[in-house]
């Protein structure tokens, strides 16, 4: 929970919403697929039968937030398109996010650690003529 004190009282805001801001500008930066569970987690869901209707839902469950000397750190795990270059995207990440908890929250970040657990690569379709084995087939009979 992160407080912030006001001339009125404390607004406190939880943990959620300051993952569930991180998604929204987490889904604007190009070249971000999208969020990764871990592998337990996914085991864990898969066992248990858990299915996430909301993709902002599903984002926030994967962006992990603490706190830490009254600021949050946030944890990012997240695939990428292929041929994007890792440090440029990391770093439009952390600023979007470090201006978006600013804008919307009025809170200054800790930290923003992204750690990329996947890369997405283009799906080629291959028809039965590209392949060897069918091209070998066809000649030999």
């Amino acid at each position: 929970m992160q407080t912030v004190k006001t001339d009125l009282g404390e607004i406190i805001i939880s943990n959620e919403t300051i993952g569930s801001i991180v998604s929204l500008n987490l889904s604007e930066v190009k070249g971000v697929v999208g969020s990764k569970k871990s592998i337990i987690k996914e085991i864990t869901d898969m066992l248990r039968g858990d299915t996430i209707e909301n993709e902002i839902e599903e984002a926030s469950r994967t962006i992990k937030v603490e706190i830490k000397d009254n600021k949050p750190l946030i944890k990012l795990n997240i695939t990428i398109k292929y041929g994007v270059r890792m440090p440029d995207i990391a770093w439009d990440i952390q600023s979007r996010v470090k201006k978006g908890l600013t804008k919307k929250l009025g809170i200054e970040t800790n930290e923003i650690d992204i750690h990329i657990q996947g890369i997405q690569f283009p799906k080629k379709t291959q028809s039965k003529r590209d392949l060897v084995a069918s091209n070998l087939f066809v000649e030999v009979f």
